[in-house]
């Protein structure tokens, strides 16, 4: 593919007014819709994945799915078509800046800001994990943030489509220093995946540095695997402990660790902002109202089942236990012994179980005759 000249009209529609970006998979740049009459960011993959018919292919179905995505905090795809020799996106155009650029200028952040910022991210991304996409490549270069720190996550499309070709050959998918352990792997990815990615961001964004520094991407991918992050608190003294709770188990190796979905990490994170003005140090991580736990491992469910049953059978026994005072305390059926003698009647009464309690009472009857 030739260079993308200003003024280059792309598919007959886009006229480019100049490169404002460029990545390891496309370019992108700034164009006029002249059909709509709107700006547009318009991305023009490189010619190395624009010859790969099975990449385009999933390139292609992906940018559909994304273009389905609809939510404030995930920047709109418009259309997808094709240009001389490759492939393009056309998508929302916003004014600001990446998150990195930001984190450039300004880092470490305030800890009110960089959860103002992360509870957006994570919301972007659970937005997209219920309707089945997976980023896989979240970084702050994926994301822009306004000036007035409204953000928008962009590239689900593009990541996901190139997911397949990368992780089938082993090779690592995501930017190193954002990728989680399983795709260092070169494993299959779930939504904990982009959990990770989102912890890796928020603790850039709080102690002004990645927790993880290697001359070489695979020097970083074994630190993802096999070394502990340093406790946030070593490099930012004053971070609230509830807020680097949860950034630490956000980046938690084994999955299961994690947060269970975008849901519950949202939920710590707003605990942490009223634990900060509250001053409180407990932490506490309360499921997401109104979203379905993830599925258990198999041991976990096992036990949990486990656990059920015990309870369910103490119920069943307590249950049994009380009917049975019941019964016994229940009404009782007592003989007339009305105008007996009283040994008569405290005899009758004995057969059945019962006790006399004689009480002597002034009465028109003759004495030692029971009234009632």
């Amino acid at each position: 593919m030739a260079e993308v000249a200003e003024n280059t009209v792309v598919d007959g529609r886009y006229r480019v007014i100049g490169q404002i970006g460029s990545g390891g998979m496309a370019d992108v740049f700034s164009a006029d819709d002249t059909t709509l009459g709107r700006r547009v960011a318009v991305k023009i993959l490189h010619e190395r994945f624009a010859e790969d018919r099975n990449f385009v292919e999933r390139f292609r179905r992906e940018a559909s799915s994304a273009a389905g995505l609809s939510h404030p905090n995930v920047v709109s795809v418009y259309d997808r078509g094709s240009h001389e020799d490759t492939y393009y996106i056309a998508m929302e155009y916003l004014e600001g800046r990446t998150l990195k650029d930001l984190l450039v200028a300004e880092a470490p952040l305030g800890q009110e800001r960089t959860i103002d910022l992360g509870v957006q991210l994570v919301e972007a991304a659970g937005f997209a994990h219920r309707h089945g996409v997976i980023h896989r490549d979240l970084k702050p270069q994926n994301v822009i943030v306004d000036d007035e720190g409204h953000l928008k996550v962009t590239d689900f499309g593009i990541a996901r489509a190139g997911a397949s070709e990368m992780t089938e050959t082993g090779s690592i998918m995501g930017t190193a220093h954002y990728l989680s352990p399983e795709q260092a792997q070169g494993k299959s990815v779930e939504a904990t995946s982009d959990l990770y990615s989102i912890g890796v961001i928020l603790f850039e964004m709080l102690a002004g540095q990645l927790p993880f520094h290697g001359d070489s991407a695979v020097s970083i991918a074994v630190q993802h695997l096999n070394q502990a992050p340093p406790p946030l608190s070593t490099l930012r003294p004053d971070v609230h402990p509830v807020l680097e709770a949860v950034v630490m188990r956000a980046l938690a190796k084994d999955p299961a660790q994690r947060f269970r979905d975008a849901g519950e990490l949202v939920v710590a994170l707003e605990h942490a902002r009223h634990a900060m003005r509250s001053g409180e140090d407990a932490l506490l991580l309360a499921p997401s109202p109104g979203l379905a736990p993830e599925p258990l491992p198999d041991d976990e469910a096992r036990g949990r089942r486990w656990l059920v049953w015990t309870v369910a059978a103490l119920g069943l026994v307590l249950a049994g236990l009380l009917l049975l005072l019941l019964l016994r305390a229940g009404p009782v059926q007592v003989p007339n012994v009305t105008g007996k003698p009283v040994a008569e009647a405290a005899a009758v009464l004995e057969r059945e179980g019962l006790e006399a309690r004689p009480v002597r009472v002034t009465s028109g009857a003759p004495e030692g005759v029971v009234v009632g």
